[in-house]
């Protein structure tokens, strides 16, 4: 079986508790707290990264820490609206000033995948990295690529990332339909094993539950997003972290963190996957 070896979560309030506050729909302020830089990372890299980026790195930098398979461990990133500062500042420059100004720095870092070749570079990563965009269900699509990499032998450990975070682009964006929810942010990393100790993970697409176990699955719609399939005995995690389209990970690990078993859901259109965590053994 698939095991969660290790997990680590940025979250508003930290990852103490975590867990309860989903399940009791307990509200946390949002934004979270700016990241620290991580010790193993330099200066140099540090300040060029964005906000999103300097979540990511240190969300995994924990999990990175004495590990010997830094040249070959694979890191898979969900994330699902990019790096929107970095974009607006590239295009309010482009639009203001012309091409010759724009930077290629600033281009680069505009990318989507940008946050994971930062987290790369940061900490000696050599494995390879993919970067999995599936609107609502980026959470436990990564973690769907890292069960196959799995599965097929290409991996004996991933590391999986995914969040996105809170700024003024979507706070603006959202102003724009009627009754915005309360938006949030998140970062979460797991690394996934096919060995060792920790909690059990097994991936569904469809809906498959545990029985009589704790459920969290997202409940209200992104813009422009049809009506999700309502989930029967799910605790809504906007409810406690404030509408994230890519909280299932985020999930995964504070089940993980407390040491329970459950299930957590993501949707992006008709697309439906559950990811089922056991207790550890």
């Amino acid at each position: 079986m698939i095991r969660i070896s290790s997990s680590s979560l940025w979250v508003s309030g930290g990852p103490e508790g975590l867990l309860d506050d989903l399940l009791r729909g307990t509200q946390r302020p949002a934004p979270a707290p700016t990241p620290p830089r991580p010790l193993g990372v330099a200066v140099g890299p540090w300040r060029r990264m964005s906000r999103l980026t300097r979540m990511v790195v240190a969300t995994a930098a924990p999990l990175l820490e004495g590990r010997d398979d830094l040249d070959r461990l694979p890191v898979i990133w969900g994330n699902t609206m990019g790096e929107l500062v970095p974009v607006g500042r590239f295009l309010d420059r482009l639009y203001r000033e012309g091409p010759a100004t724009c930077s290629p720095m600033a281009f680069q870092n505009s990318v989507t995948n940008a946050p994971v070749g930062h987290l790369s570079i940061g900490m000696g990563l050599r494995g390879a990295s993919e970067t999995v965009s599936a609107g609502g269900a980026s959470g436990l699509a990564a973690v769907m690529r890292a069960v196959d990499m799995l599965v097929l032998g290409q991996a004996s450990s991933v590391l999986v990332v995914a969040g996105d975070d809170l700024n003024e682009h979507t706070q603006r964006a959202w102003t724009q339909v009627p009754h915005p929810p309360v938006l949030g942010e998140a970062m979460a990393a797991v690394v996934l094993s096919m060995h060792g100790e920790g909690p059990g993970l097994e991936l569904e697409i469809g809906l498959a539950p545990l029985p009589t176990a704790p459920l969290l699955a997202r409940a209200t719609p992104m813009p422009d997003e049809p009506p999700l399939q309502p989930i029967p005995g799910a605790q809504a995690p906007e409810a406690c972290l404030g509408l994230i389209p890519s909280s299932g990970l985020a999930c995964i690990a504070a089940l993980a963190q407390a040491g329970r078993a459950g299930s957590v859901v993501d949707q992006d259109g008709p697309m439906i996957l559950t990811a089922r965590v056991q207790e550890p053994v």
